[in-house]
């Protein structure tokens, strides 16, 4: 693994700190219901405050493009539903001490709104069992594809998400992120893709199609991605290819998490076992499967300890829940982990008693352990988990198969 330089910003948190920080505020306007261009509108605003009362810890960034924000006015289940909330949203800011540009990308929206609000967790986090060539299948209207030939799959989530992005449009200047990064590329300059949860699935994808080459790459001093608590959604084939040109790099100095280009996991969040190790793989244990060695009306194990409860009704809610997911699985190409970084929270989560401790301890080993690890201040952004619905059987799938058959014996 190579070793580089930490980058310096200004403020008293270090370059990953600092990037996670900023991939967090994308999701400050999740509260937030109106037209897509309102929403923007509201949001560069509260971005920008919250620029300025974090300028100490993360030193001067100026926004520079967006906030963007996309709303679907198509349901991808064919239900008629209509979304009036964020369903993706992207921004770039710039600190000019280290000539250092980020784009931030969203996770999946928070907000409670399950009326308004289904877009991430059905078209994009869950919508898994179709795969989409990349690059050549991703064609936005808005950008265009360097490319002409394939290098894998991603997802049929993760190519609407990369459309979405791709097709944004920032109000001020009118330019997609392809035509921005274009004119600011430059020998002198870094650029940083970072997201978190379904923001950490999109920001490698982004990167990867729109720079295909090493002389895409080379354009820049430096071209990174930090994606944290991210599922995987490619194949093999797209692994090795953006494993190709953004190898996983160590930085100098930074302990524990000093890493760019990796996905930066805890052992602990369901959704970075999303989409390889839900389930069912063997052997049974912690650092496989969110669920295992299960036992019919009389237990589950889960990540956090036994689930038992009276008739078996707790370990029955979390093990369905979890095989609903996991029957969305694709075939014949399954994915496959990013390069990685994991780590183990501390302390430990607790022993849940009950579905509903499990759901909780879901949210917090998700959210508020990244931010515990970082050693940054908690965020008041708070994001969705797709993998767990809050209702067993309420996740909305827009594609299904049976569920594979497993021996408790």
């Amino acid at each position: 693994m190579s070793i580089v330089q930490p980058i310096y910003t200004g403020g008293s948190y270090n370059i990953i700190q600092t990037v996670y920080q900023l991939s967090r505020f994308s999701g400050l306007g999740d509260s937030l219901e109106d037209t897509a261009s309102n929403i923007a509108q509201q949001l560069g605003p509260i971005i920008d405050a919250a620029l300025t009362s974090h300028s100490q810890q993360l030193g001067v960034w100026t926004r520079v493009w967006g906030p963007c924000v996309y709303q679907t006015d198509t349901d991808c289940s064919g239900k008629g539903r209509v979304s009036k909330v964020a369903d993706n949203v992207m921004y770039a800011v710039h600190n000019a001490q280290a000539d250092c540009y980020v784009v931030a990308i969203a996770g999946t929206n928070g907000n409670s709104d399950t009326a308004h609000n289904w877009y991430d967790t059905d078209c994009l986090d869950n919508s898994v069992t179709n795969t989409v060539a990349f690059p050549v299948g991703i064609t936005p209207t808005n950008s265009t594809s360097p490319s002409q030939f394939n290098v894998g799959n991603v997802s049929q989530g993760a190519a609407r998400g990369t459309t979405n992005l791709l097709n944004m449009l920032d109000s001020q200047t009118n330019q997609s992120l392809q035509t921005f990064l274009g004119e600011k590329a430059s020998y002198q300059a870094t650029l940083i893709f970072a997201g978190h949860s379904l923001g950490g699935s999109l920001c490698p994808t982004l990167a990867r199609w729109l720079y295909q080459n090493v002389f895409d790459v080379k354009r820049w001093a430096a071209l990174y991605v930090l994606p944290t608590a991210a599922p995987s959604t490619g194949d093999q084939g797209f692994v090795n290819a953006f494993t190709a040109l953004f190898p996983p790099t160590a930085i100098s100095g930074i302990a524990n998490y000093g890493y760019w280009n990796q996905v930066i996991w805890n052992q602990y969040d369901v959704v970075p076992h999303g989409w390889t190790n839900l389930m069912n793989v063997q052997p049974y244990n912690v650092q496989n499967d969110v669920v295992w060695d299960y036992v019919e009306n009389k237990s589950c194990q889960t990540l956090y300890g036994p689930l038992s409860g009276f008739l078996g009704l707790d370990a029955n809610l979390v093990y369905g829940a979890i095989n609903q997911m996991y029957q969305l699985l694709p075939s014949p190409n399954p994915y496959v982990r990013l390069p990685s970084q994991k780590f183990t929270p501390s302390p430990l989560p607790p022993h849940p008693g009950s579905f509903n401790d499990f759901m909780t301890t879901v949210g917090q080993q998700h959210l508020n352990a990244y931010d515990s690890f970082f050693g940054v201040t908690p965020n008041v952004a708070k994001l969705k988990v797709s993998l767990m619905p809050s209702v067993p059987g309420d996740a909305s799938a827009t594609e299904e198969r049976s569920a594979p058959v497993r021996s408790t014996a």
